[in-house]
C-alpha cells in the first residue's frame, strides 16, 4: 500500500520532535534554554509564513503602529515559545500542595483567589477560561493541585496525532484529566456533576457553528461560545486564568479575572454574547501587559488573513 504524503509528512515531524525531545531531556536546563533563545530566532529566520503573519497581527491589534518594534515583538514571540517547549519537556509538575508556592505565584482578583484557590482546601468550582499565552501546557496540573479539586481541560487535537498523543500522555495526573473538543459534552457535564472545575483554552477563531463575533483588540474575532452555554445554563461562575511565564528557572503566575457572573435576561443569543465578550476583553487586558506570550501567529480576527 504506498504511503501518502501526509503520513511522510506525520512521521518526519514526529521524528524531529523525538530527537528535540531527547537532547532536551539530557542536557542541563541553563543549557537548553539557551540554545532555545537559538533556536527561536532562527525560526522567526526560517518560518517566513509565520513571521509574517505575526508581525501583521501585532500591527493589526494596535500594540505597536511601527513596523521596527512589532517586528522586534514577534522575535521575541518566536523565543517566549521556544523557550515553552524546554519547560513541556523539562518541567516536573510538584507532588504535592505544599511543592507549588516555590514555582507558582497566583495573583489578580484577590476575590477569585479566595474562592477558587482556597488555602483551606474549600475551593469551588468554576469554568476556567485559558488561552494560548504563557505556558499553558503546565497551567492544567498545577491547577487542580493549587486548587485542590480535579479538573477536567477540553483540548483542540493537534494537527499531527503522534505529537499530539505524546503530549496528551502528559498533560495528565494530579488530579487532572483530558478530553478532546469533539465529543466531549458527555465528559463535561460528568466532570461538572461530581464537583470538578472545567477549563477550556478559548482564544482561536471559532467556526460559525461554535462561535459568536466579539470584539478582541478593536477587531471582530469569532470566539467560542461553550463555555458562555456551560455558565448559562450551570450557574458555575466563569474564571479567566492567563498561566505567565515569570523567568527561566521554572516560575509561573496565575493571573487570575474577578469571577465572571452574569444572570440570564431572557435572551440567550445576547447573554451568550454578553459573556463570551466579558471573558474576550479580560484574555486581552492580559495580553496588552505581556505580548511578547500571546500566540500572534494564530489567524484570530475575521478581518485579516482569513479565508473563510
Amino acid at each position: 500500500m504506498a504511503i501518502s504524503k501526509n503520513m511522510v509528512s506525520t512521521y518526519l515531524e514526529y521524528s524531529f520532535f523525538l530527537m528535540a525531545m531527547g537532547i532536551v531531556s539530557v542536557l542541563p536546563s541553563r543549557l537548553c534554554f539557551k540554545a532555545a533563545g537559538l533556536a527561536g530566532r532562527m525560526f522567526f529566520f526560517v518560518d517566513v509564513r509565520h513571521r509574517k503573519r505575526a508581525i501583521q497581527h501585532i500591527l493589526h491589534a494596535g500594540i505597536t503602529r511601527e513596523k521596527d518594534e512589532a517586528t522586534a515583538l514577534a522575535r521575541r514571540n518566536f523565543i517566549h515559545f521556544a523557550k515553552v517547549g524546554v519547560e513541556i519537556f523539562k518541567c516536573s509538575p510538584p507532588t504535592s500542595r505544599e511543592n507549588i508556592p516555590g514555582m507558582l505565584s497566583i495573583t489578580g482578583s484577590s476575590i477569585s483567589r479566595e474562592r477558587f484557590f482556597s488555602t483551606s482546601g474549600k475551593s469551588e468550582q468554576a469554568i476556567i477560561i485559558c488561552a494560548h499565552f504563557g505556558n499553558w501546557e503546565i497551567a492544567g496540573q498545577l491547577i487542580a493541585m493549587s486548587s485542590g479539586l480535579p479538573l477536567l481541560s477540553v483540548f483542540r487535537p493537534f494537527d499531527n496525532p503522534m505529537i499530539g498523543d505524546y503530549i496528551n500522555s502528559r498533560r495528565g495526573g494530579n488530579n487532572h484529566e483530558t478530553a478532546e473538543k469533539k465529543g466531549a459534552l458527555r465528559k463535561i457535564i460528568s466532570a461538572m456533576e461530581k464537583g470538578w472545575s472545567v477549563a477550556f483554552v478559548a482564544d482561536q477563531h471559532a467556526s460559525k457553528k461554535e462561535g459568536v463575533t466579539v470584539n478582541y483588540f478593536g477587531h471582530p474575532a469569532s470566539t467560542h461560545k461553550a463555555p458562555a452555554m456551560l455558565h448559562l445554563r450551570t450557574g458555575i461562575p466563569l474564571l479567566v486564568l492567563m498561566p505567565r511565564r515569570v523567568s527561566d528557572d521554572f516560575c509561573f503566575e496565575f493571573i487570575l479575572s474577578k469571577p465572571i457572573i452574569h444572570r440570564p435576561s431572557g435572551d440567550e443569543t445576547k447573554d451568550i454574547e454578553a459573556i463570551t465578550q466579558m471573558f474576550t476583553s479580560e484574555i486581552e487586558n492580559v495580553v496588552r501587559a505581556y505580548p511578547e506570550q500571546w500566540m500572534w501567529a494564530h489567524r484570530r480576527w475575521t478581518d485579516i488573513n482569513r479565508d473563510r
